[in-house]
């Protein structure tokens, strides 16, 4: 059942991206952003209130506790909605699935995890994927598609320290009041960024269909995904759950094509396959 919900967690991620971009056409990125921490950690807030009573923790963790919060939410939004803004919707699915690479390498860091030998097999082949998906972007320029790809790098990055930093505290807490405390932590982190922004977007209000694909957003695939994550994470330890990265650019690919009618050339998409094929070879390969 774990590994089911960490599938659907995977596919609402795909389908995320593509709506977000329909949702930059009309609000400010970094007024997305703001708006949907607020709204994911209203939400969890009220469930965890609900289920558990309690939002405490101990002040021997709240160090550890923000900077996983800044790491995950506010350095992860900036760079993913910037990096929706500035390249397509199916090159950030591909590039996020060098994720799993960097949470090896913090995790065995940070931890001491021991690494397999066929990790240095794949990673070439995964830094070599990487920059055939940045490189050949159609019209790749320094203020376009490359910016974007190099922040999604930046988000993949983030997103594997929120991960590792957060793995030891789920011993104590329940993956749902860490998700609540990380919004509400990220966001307070994310406000001198968009608080400009964020004025803007009040004071000329988008239509009702980007503010409901806003909230579907907030609700599913921060809400929804972070606990089945770190759930996953819990359960099956960041080796087997980070293998359901491997997934994304598939779902996130098709989901772009799909919805926003985007076009992939074909060394990207020889990039991307290179990105996956290592990542399985790390995985399966003893």
């Amino acid at each position: 059942m774990v590994d089911l919900l960490l599938l659907g967690c995977i596919i609402i991620w795909a389908i995320n991206s593509p709506i977000v971009k329909i949702v930059l056409r009309e609000i400010a990125p970094l007024a997305v952003s703001q708006f949907r921490v607020v709204i994911a950690a209203l939400i969890s807030l009220g469930v965890v209130w609900n289920r558990e009573r309690s939002v405490y923790i101990n002040r021997k963790h709240l160090p550890q506790l923000c900077l996983a919060a800044f790491m995950g939410i506010t350095v992860n939004q900036i760079t993913f909605i910037y990096a929706l803004n500035n390249t397509s919707a199916s090159a950030v699915s591909l590039i996020y699935a060098v994720s799993p690479i960097f949470a090896t390498l913090l995790a065995a860091l940070i931890y001491r995890e021991k690494i397999k030998r066929s990790y240095f097999i794949g990673l070439p082949l995964a830094l070599v994927g990487v920059a055939l998906v940045v490189l050949t972007a159609p019209n790749v320029s320094l203020d376009g598609n490359l910016l974007g790809n190099l922040l999604a790098i930046g988000m993949a990055f983030s997103w594997a320290a929120y991960t590792v930093l957060l793995r030891p505290l789920l011993g104590f807490y329940s993956p749902l009041r860490l998700s609540a405390l990380c919004f509400t932590i990220g966001g307070l982190f994310l406000l001198p960024f968009s608080f400009i922004q964020v004025t803007e977007a009040v004071t000329a209000p988008a239509s009702l269909y980007a503010w409901a694909l806003l909230f579907a957003s907030s609700f599913f695939a921060m809400v929804v995904t972070n606990i089945l994550w770190y759930n996953g994470v819990k359960k099956l330890g960041v080796s087997r759950t980070a293998y359901y990265s491997y997934l994304q650019p598939f779902f996130g690919v098709l989901a772009a094509a799909l919805m926003l009618g985007e076009i992939f050339v074909l060394p990207q998409i020889i990039g991307g396959l290179l990105v996956i094929g290592s990542l399985l070879l790390y995985r399966l390969v003893r």
